[in-house]
């Protein structure tokens, strides 16, 4: 769970108000960058994400800090901090973020869409970012810069850090997800340790229950219930894989399949523990 420290009074709309103008920006070396979309859209919440208060850009995280506390409006900026090098987190923060906001409904009407910055921090946060908004409509945006004035060595805060040339949206397309049945077959084999036999995963899912009215399942209808929902998810989507067709077979998750499970399971709730 990441921590989040709230840095400023709350805005004038709550969390999850559909109407709140959000941004979320990963803070490394960059003042500008992050500050000017931000105040040039005028937001009412901001999620700032740092790996902790002694890395190396902690100054520009306070700096950024500062500028948003003197915006002549309410902002609310929340500084989460978590493992910007981990994909695995990233995803996870970024998911608790959209459904903390409730954007987590990608098709839902009459919701602004939150903004995210894919041009600071790591390559981790951006791309995380990106599959996000992907995800669950999110818009990205990536700031341009004419010139920085900081050295890659030595990065100190000054009066001027980056001169922003454009803001530019990034095109997306949207990610078909997979449906709740074929997640609960991630999340079963997760709770397992990765691996089972095809006859423990059928008891793990359930699919060895009567039928409605009481009907007993024959060990042919299960195992084609759990075929039916094996196959996409080792032929589309590459989630798993089944070590033979035989009924003992071992289905095990893939490393693709333990990157879904961040971006579809079972969430872990919003980030809270605000301090």
């Amino acid at each position: 769970m990441p921590r989040v420290r709230r840095s400023t009074p709350i805005s004038g709309l709550p969390l999850g108000d559909p109407r709140a103008r959000v941004h979320i920006a990963a803070v490394g070396f960059e003042v500008e960058r992050v500050t000017e979309p931000i105040t040039t859209d005028r937001a009412d919440r901001v999620y700032l994400l740092t790996r902790s208060e002694h890395d190396d850009a902690a100054a520009f995280v306070a700096e950024v800090e500062r500028r948003l506390r003197l915006a002549p409006w309410p902002v609310e900026v929340r500084v989460v901090r978590t493992d910007i090098w981990d994909v695995f987190g990233a995803l996870a923060v970024y998911r608790q973020i959209f459904e903390a906001e409730r954007r987590f409904d990608r098709h839902q009407d009459g919701v602004v869409p939150l903004k995210v910055n894919v041009s600071t921090g790591t390559k981790i946060t951006a791309i995380a970012g990106t599959l996000a908004c992907m995800l669950w409509k999110g818009e990205p945006y990536y700031v341009r810069v004419s010139q920085a004035w900081y050295s890659d060595r030595s990065p100190k805060v000054r009066a001027v850090n980056d001169v922003i040339r454009t803001v530019d949206p990034v095109g997306v397309y949207e990610l078909r997800q997979p449906g709740p049945e074929l997640v609960g077959v991630l999340e079963a084999l997760r709770r397992r340790g990765g691996t089972l036999r095809k006859h423990e995963l059928i008891r793990e899912l359930g699919l060895d229950r009567p039928l409605e009215g009481g009907a007993p399942t024959s060990p042919q209808a299960r195992h084609g219930r759990l075929r039916r929902r094996l196959e996409p998810l080792e032929r589309r989507w590459g989630f798993v894989r089944i070590d033979s067709g035989g009924p003992r077979g071992r289905v095990h998750l893939t490393e693709q399949g333990r990157v879904a499970l961040v971006l579809f399971g079972s969430s872990r709730g919003p980030p809270d523990g605000t301090r």
